[in-house]
């Protein structure tokens, strides 16, 4: 077994991850996918693809700024000029539900919005219609 980082960070700490999370003073933070990257799990297309930037000027242009349409559009404005996976995709970064598989050994890490099966039932879907 190798030993990593994060069995240093814990040597290191002066409290556990629980005991910080009740902190009174603990500064707040959210934690964000970019826009693009949501747009590309979707429609299942590469985050430089023209398709994608499209709908991210599209919406870009219709609300003003990645962040204000991460973290405050309503879902419901965001289906009705886009489409309502994209809403979906930026309802689960704001609920912090996306799956993230740990990097190691100079690998990155990856941040999904969308599982790859989620992604697969998606695209028969599509076909059916």
């Amino acid at each position: 077994m190798t030993i990593g980082v994060l069995n240093r960070v814990n040597e290191l700490a002066d409290r556990s991850i629980e005991e910080t999370k009740k902190l009174k003073n603990r500064i707040p933070y959210k934690n964000l996918v970019p826009l693009p990257e949501i747009i590309a799990g979707v429609l299942q297309k590469g985050v430089n693809t023209k398709t994608v930037q499209i709908e991210y000027n599209n919406l870009i242009s219709k609300f003003g700024n990645e962040f204000k349409i991460l973290l405050d559009i309503g879902l419901k404005e965001i289906e009705k000029n886009s489409s309502k996976q994209i809403a979906v995709g930026i309802e689960r970064v704001r609920n912090g539900e996306i799956y993230v598989a740990p990097g190691y050994d100079g690998i990155f890490g990856i941040v999904k919005v969308f599982k790859d099966e989620e992604n697969k039932s998606k695209s028969k879907q599509g076909n059916l219609l």
